[in-house]
């Protein structure tokens, strides 16, 4: 059967990889009845009662935990709750899990899972997207599936790698169909670029070969992107490409590169936090390769996230304004 949500996507690829003797489930309210906070892992408790270890509530210590059966040769996924809770496991995978590839030689395979991101009302701290204190570190990979690339496929390729991965998600993913499934899949072109197992998906529409524009994005603001896409095609046959990203770190910037290097107009949107985001680090390394054409960078405003839906939605990215910015950077004089 096909898999048409994200989340079933995810909890089929957890249940195939537990059938490994060598591959545990670790995490708060991961058990049954519970599931998980976002019940990826319900009912997987009652088919591996041994392989799904529930811990206290500490992120730190069962991190820790993990690490060490990594390094044991286990394959150990760990489940933080809320992707603001990753600052409290950064000394194990950056002090640690990363230390033990180089110093011992070693392949540790460990996923950290988390939930990112907001647009929920869960306030200040459980609404963040805090996957860039990750960013650029040695032997730590960050990875961000979408409803684009199946995030089954890209957990099962994590856990073979052989080096810390931490894995987002996004919390408005979860329930959405993947992007195959659409009902409008077949007036676009989707194709992969560069490393296979963690691609760059490039999509545009079948039609269009000269975009005004190319979005490049990743992980939860892809389906809205998607959604923009699709309205500015077909109320003002404005076309734009999207490139979403599912390696963060490390980032194939020269393929990146070479599919945008003509491009008249680049954005990058992210729900993370800036300046000092995502989109300032793809543009400053387009430019260091020879871009030299536009570019603007969206991501959240650089304060707290407020609980209250204005106040949330003024901070993080709002794509009624992006389709405005879009507008006016296209057509000065409006668009009708």
């Amino acid at each position: 059967m096909e898999t048409l949500t994200y989340i079933q996507s995810l909890r089929k690829s957890l249940k195939d990889l537990l059938q490994d003797e060598d591959v545990y489930l670790i995490g708060e309210d991961i058990a049954e009845p519970y599931g998980g906070a976002f019940k990826v892992s319900k009912g997987l408790s009652e088919i591996f009662p041994e392989k799904i270890i529930p811990t206290p509530m500490s992120e730190q210590a069962f991190t820790g935990l993990g690490v060490g059966m990594a390094l044991a040769g286990l394959k150990p996924i760990v489940e933080i709750m809320f992707g603001d809770f990753i600052t409290l496991s950064l000394d194990q995978i950056l002090n640690h899990a990363s230390k033990f590839c180089w110093g011992f030689n070693k392949k540790l395979n460990i996923v950290v899972r988390t939930p990112m991101g907001g647009y929920r009302g869960y306030g200040a701290t459980h609404s963040q997207s805090l996957e860039k204190i990750y960013f650029g570190l040695p032997n730590i990979h960050v990875v961000a599936p979408s409803i684009v690339v199946d995030p089954g496929t890209l957990l099962s390729n994590s856990i073979k790698l052989g080096e810390p991965i931490l894995f987002i998600e996004n919390k408005l993913d979860y329930p959405r169909k993947m992007f195959n499934t659409f009902k409008n899949h077949n007036l676009y072109l989707v194709d992969q670029k560069g490393d296979s197992d963690f691609p760059l998906t490039l999509i545009r529409f079948k039609e269009e070969e000269n975009e005004a524009l190319t979005i490049i994005t990743y992980g939860g603001m892809v389906a809205p992107s998607i959604d923009l896409q699709y309205k500015l095609y077909v109320n003002y046959e404005i076309s734009i490409r999207l490139v979403c990203i599912s390696s963060l770190s490390p980032l194939d910037f020269d393929n990146l590169y070479d599919i945008v290097k003509n491009d008249h107009l680049i954005l990058t949107i992210e729900e993370g936090h800036v300046p000092f985001g995502l989109g300032d680090t793809i543009i400053s390394q387009l430019f260091l390769r020879g871009y030299r054409n536009d570019a603007l960078i969206i991501g959240a405003k650089n304060q707290v996230i407020g609980a209250a839906e204005a106040y949330e939605k003024y901070t993080l990215p709002d794509f009624e304004k992006i389709e405005q910015i879009i507008k006016e950077k296209l057509a000065p004089n409006g668009v009708s």
